[in-house]
């Protein structure tokens, strides 16, 4: 009987001790919810960026876009800002972009008029392979994602390769 009765008290014991930590939050161990760092965007870290356009009415014309008065299409200027922190790089890059969206606001419509435009372009990628530190591999790749970026419609490839067309086709990125 004796140890029965201890038995009891034991096991009233540690009941109590299981209510009084579940009660007290304290003794119990709770992971505390992360609050996700606060990154700031693209626009918070450059405020000399323009706002991000409508996707529908940038894609509407040829030459989309452009509120910050640059020459190149809001979205693509964003897009350079976002992905390329050097100054050097982002430089060469609103070039090309600069080049292409030429061809874009007011397509070409002879020869010398596409080879003007198509000079500008091979200049800037001539510089953008002489980045120091930047390998011919790296150069090349931005040289396709910023044609993807800026030739990305149905409309603007015809666009393009029409102008493609007038330097006789050798133009043609990948």
């Amino acid at each position: 009987m004796e140890k029965s009765a201890h038995m009891v008290g034991l096991m009233v014991s540690a009941g109590l001790v299981c209510c009084l930590a579940a009660c007290m939050g304290d003794l119990v161990y709770r992971p505390e919810k992360k609050i996700a760092p606060v990154v700031p965007t693209v626009a918070e870290m450059n405020p000399h960026l323009p706002p991000v356009p409508d996707a529908a009415a940038n894609n509407a014309t040829l030459a989309g876009i452009d509120t910050a008065g640059s020459g190149i299409r809001d979205d693509v200027h964003i897009w350079i800002y976002a992905n390329y922190t050097t100054n050097v790089k982002r430089t060469i890059l609103m070039t090309m972009a600069k080049a292409m969206q030429d061809v874009m606001a007011a397509p070409p419509r002879t020869a010398e008029e596409a080879k003007g435009l198509d000079q500008s372009y091979r200049d800037a990628a001539m510089m953008l392979k002489i980045v120091r530190g930047l390998q011919q591999s790296e150069a090349t790749e931005m040289e396709r994602l910023i044609y993807a970026q800026t030739v990305n419609t149905p409309e603007r490839l015809k666009a393009y390769l029409q102008y493609s067309l007038l330097l006789g086709g050798d133009t043609i990125r990948r």
